[in-house]
């Protein structure tokens, strides 16, 4: 593993070195090597404007905004994604690409005759399919989430993924996933999350998928990444509610009427207190064990704005807190859109915080934030928050100790380079879910003018916490992780880059089934630990 810094050379050791005022690129794929860290040039160190951390990007000598929506720019970062598509298996390896015969945007003057012939009936198909759905997915789900235990879906889950790994590594093997050199068990994740790009998604799919998701972190998933906790915090001694929750830990249900917010926060206007009912704290808090822990990690979800709730996530959550030494986590609800603006997001967010700080007794340089995609640009824009109101404002609140951005989605402007290219292999941002939500960003936020101030990539980094940042160098967020690292870099900010090859948004979510989301979770737990 290599450790990166422009003024000093770091000690040649194990683990992640955090070198003030730099960025540490790790190529995290080494991590399972455990080889030494060494230092790097400061021409190797420095990251392209284009998000690229690689000597093919654009040179970052420049922090005006105006370059990075120069057409030169945008052309060679367009370039530089389509350019590093060519040298990806594409396609599960298919000789053919079967969304040309599903989407719309598709020029068909281009297409063979064969092809021509065959799309109709397919799109007809599709449609019949998505009609179909429509009509009898709401009581299906109502069904398996309500009347199916929990503890059932989850062995479920498991069960067939034991079946189907073996018969995936016997007939498909290494042919399916962008690079030989990924893992078996990520090629088979790959055949099967696929062909979600050929059918239609609504924002209701969205929700469904995202609400599901502790279905595959049960408490007894990779246990082996989970040190004992500590003699002086002992585990819970009476039984907990977590089992209904698929989880170990203890779940306390928030319903918390704040009486003020301090930090104020917004793009339309910047607002301190909201209405009365804009005022309630809501979400699930993690205690791990007997007492609460005196450090806390505040969990924001992802789900491009669109979706996502605090109970999908109480199994990742919990693991990821359990791998920290014990620490509890809250995860608040925010209000999502279309039904609400991202102003509100923002707001429920910040004041999730300043209910840990003032109503929990919290200390912020015990708090953590980890945001998930979406959930990092929040966390972003959370701190920005934070320092704008500690410069305008005597009375202010204090900044928590840093931020975990997994996959941060911190880009709401017309897409460019990997967010827009990298949806032909992306598992979780296909086109299907491309196309239903980023056409959201343009309604809720306005002209671009709106989207640029709204975007915490565009925006001043200085005094931030330290930042740690997981993304996959393959995934659609790459190019926009980049440039926040880098930025944040330039004006001050400690930044740990953990990046991996190959691997879609969000990855370590699957470290159920892949030892490369694995990987993601102990990087993440080690940055967490040392800070």
């Amino acid at each position: 593993m290599e450790a990166a810094n422009d003024n000093a050379t770091a000690e040649t050791q194990p683990g992640v070195v955090v070198i003030p005022r730099s960025v540490e690129f790790v190529d995290a794929r080494k991590l399972r090597c455990n080889s030494a860290l060494t230092s790097r040039t400061e021409s190797t160190v420095s990251c392209s404007s284009s998000a690229s951390s690689s000597s093919d990007g654009a040179e970052s000598s420049t922090d005006s905004i105006d370059a990075y929506f120069e057409e030169a720019y945008i052309q060679k970062v367009n370039e530089r994604a389509k350019k590093e598509n060519e040298n990806l298996n594409l396609n599960l390896g298919l000789p053919v690409d079967l969304t040309e015969l599903t989407r719309r945007d598709v020029n068909t003057a281009e297409l063979s005759v064969v092809k021509r012939a065959i799309r109709v009936p397919v799109r007809i198909m599709l449609h019949i399919l998505h009609r179909f759905l429509s009509l009898v997915e709401n009581p299906l789900f109502k069904f398996w989430s309500r009347r199916v235990p929990l503890k059932f879906r989850q062995q479920l889950t498991f069960v067939a993924w034991t079946i189907y790994l073996p018969i995936h590594k016997a007939l498909i093997g290494r042919r399916s996933g962008l690079h030989p050199s990924v893992s078996l068990e990520y090629h088979a994740l790959t055949s099967m999350m696929w062909w979600g790009r050929l059918f239609p998604i609504t924002i209701k799919r969205i929700r469904m998928a995202l609400s599901q998701l502790h279905v595959c972190h049960p408490c007894w998933a990779y246990k082996d990444l989970i040190k004992p906790a500590s003699t002086d915090n002992k585990h819970l001694t009476k039984r907990s509610n977590g089992e209904k929750h698929g989880i170990s830990g203890h779940v306390i249900e928030v319903y918390h009427q704040m009486q003020t917010k301090r930090t104020p926060t917004g793009f339309r206007e910047s607002v301190r207190n909201g209405k009365h009912d804009e005022m309630i704290v809501t979400g699930h808090y993690i205690q791990q064990s007997t007492h609460p822990s005196e450090k806390c990690i505040l969990w924001i979800y992802g789900g491009a704005f669109l979706a996502g709730d605090s109970t999908g996530n109480l199994g990742i959550a919990e693991k990821v807190g359990l791998m920290c030494g014990g620490r509890d986590c809250f995860i608040p609800n925010y209000r999502l859109v279309p039904e609400a603006h991202l102003d509100d997001a923002l707001f429920d967010v910040t004041l999730a915080y300043e209910y840990l700080l003032y109503e929990r007794g919290i200390r912020p340089e015990n708090v953590t934030l980890l945001g998930v995609s979406s959930g990092g640009g929040l966390v972003t824009l959370l701190m920005q928050a934070l320092v704008e109101a500690r410069q305008k404002y005597e009375s202010y609140v204090e900044l928590p100790a840093g931020g975990v951005l997994i996959g941060p989605f911190v880009d709401y402007c017309t897409p460019k380079g990997s967010m827009d290219a990298y949806i032909k292999h992306d598992l979780i941002v296909n086109q299907s879910v491309f196309d239903e939500g980023i056409p959201y960003l343009e309604v809720v936020l306005g002209c671009h003018k709106n989207r640029v101030e709204a975007s915490p990539i565009y925006r001043s980094f200085i005094g931030l916490p330290p930042l740690c940042i997981c993304v996959s160098e393959h995934e659609v967020v790459y190019d926009q992780a980049m440039i926040l690292a880098q930025r944040a870099k330039n004006q001050g900010v400690d930044v740990t880059v953990g990046t991996w090859k190959y691997m879609c948004h969000i990855f370590p979510f699957f470290a159920p089934f892949v030892p490369e989301g694995r990987e993601g979770l102990e990087f993440i737990c080690g940055w967490l630990k040392e800070h």
